[in-house]
């Protein structure tokens, strides 16, 4: 099957959702899919080749690139609907068997001027979040050339069959990780003496976005009850108001963004990682949803602390591979953080359930699932004679 994976972002970039997407490209290469990136092209810096993002995403250089000139740079609303309106049209769009995109304006365009079936992958319940949207998306699925979607998450899924979108149409894909960037694995006192870090001192770590709105306020709140235990935390990009508060602790420390090779041994490194305990990401902000840090955090076989979200109880479980509190409880987070730092042997064994139940989470696995869900969409269409 060939595949044009149509995207609105320039790259390579930091960004967790072009994390995914290249992911997800060298999984379809992997599971035997042959790829096209079609990504817009910058009017004035030079043009990344294949090589280049290859190597900053750390997948093999087996897929293609088609870069388009429309909009860029410009007003992010501008580029957005350029790209959905240009993307669709390439030749390398027009050739393959199916265009796909995690991009609403891209989804739109393909729908309007393209040729090919379109499949849209995302991790939002956009008619949960946004009930306006529901008869919109309800009338984007019956359109003949919508093959279907693949969610991220069993919520989201929920969103759109509740809406009214053909329940055949949508696929849950829990996103994955790949075993090879974990190695070697480390050990804690390898992994604390290669990140600078107190070897015998509790160490509680999270690692992603560092703002306010991902929760780290309640973290925070967690590192001044327990001065006795080290905070880590992982990916500032720059001097925000976390960064701020933290300064004034002496038993938090945050570490500048890092590649992805240099991120992982910080997690080696805990005793406990985190996932703020808190709904706001996907109650009120919407853009976490089962959040890609899950997966890795499972991966690595530490002891999760996670709020008990219906998003992230799909794959985690209290008392089984995590330990879920109420979300924005901060006394109870408190309590279970500070049990857990208590129990070294309750630690390792919620890692290890952790890391067993992740083990076939990987990007081609997913893919996999992926193209028999579009091949199967696609032969229904056939028969269907659409």
């Amino acid at each position: 099957m060939h595949i044009a994976y149509v995207t609105d972002q320039l790259l390579p970039q930091t960004a967790t959702d072009t994390e995914q997407m290249m992911s997800m490209i060298g999984g379809f290469e992997t599971a035997g899919a042959d790829v096209t990136l079609v990504k817009p092209e910058h009017w004035f810096d030079p043009e990344p080749g294949r090589d280049v993002i290859a190597d900053y995403y750390q997948i093999d250089p087996t897929f293609g690139v088609a870069a388009v000139r429309s909009a860029y740079p410009n007003i992010r609303g501008i580029e957005k609907v350029a790209q959905g309106l240009v993307g669709p049209q390439h030749p390398a769009a027009r050739r393959a068997d199916v265009l796909y995109t995690r991009t609403l304006p891209i989804l739109f365009g393909a729908l309007l001027v393209g040729v090919r079936p379109v499949v849209y992958e995302t991790y939002r319940p956009w008619p949960r979040q946004q009930p306006w949207s529901a008869p919109i998306f309800r009338g984007l699925s019956q359109h003949p050339r919508f093959l279907g979607a693949v969610l991220h998450s069993d919520l989201a899924r929920r969103s759109y069959v509740d809406a009214g979108v053909d329940p055949d149409r949508l696929l849950t894909a829990h996103n994955g990780y790949d075993p090879e960037r974990l190695s070697p694995r480390l050990s804690r006192s390898e992994a604390r003496a290669r990140c600078d870090l107190p070897g015998g001192r509790p160490t509680v770590t999270y690692a992603g976005r560092v703002t306010m709105e991902k929760g780290l306020g309640l973290l925070l709140e967690m590192a001044r009850a327990l001065p006795e235990a080290q905070f880590v935390i992982v990916g500032s990009e720059g001097e925000g108001e976390v960064e701020r508060q933290a300064a004034a602790l002496s038993n938090v420390r945050v570490v500048p963004w890092q590649p992805f090779d240099d991120t992982v041994p910080y997690l080696y490194a805990a005793d406990v990682v985190v996932i703020p305990p808190t709904v706001a990401p996907l109650r009120d902000v919407g853009n976490t949803v089962l959040p890609m840090k899950t997966f890795l955090y499972m991966a690595v076989g530490r002891a999760i602390l996670a709020p008990a979200s219906p998003d992230l109880q799909e794959l985690l479980h209290d008392g089984e591979n995590a330990a879920l509190v109420p979300p924005d409880d901060t006394d109870a987070a408190i309590r279970r953080l500070r049990k857990l730092l208590n129990d070294p042997d309750e630690c390792d064994r919620l890692g290890h359930a952790a890391r067993d139940d992740i083990r076939e989470h990987t990007w081609p696995r997913r893919a996999e699932r992926i193209l028999n869900f579009l091949e199967e969409r696609r032969n229904r269409r056939e028969r269907a004679g659409s």
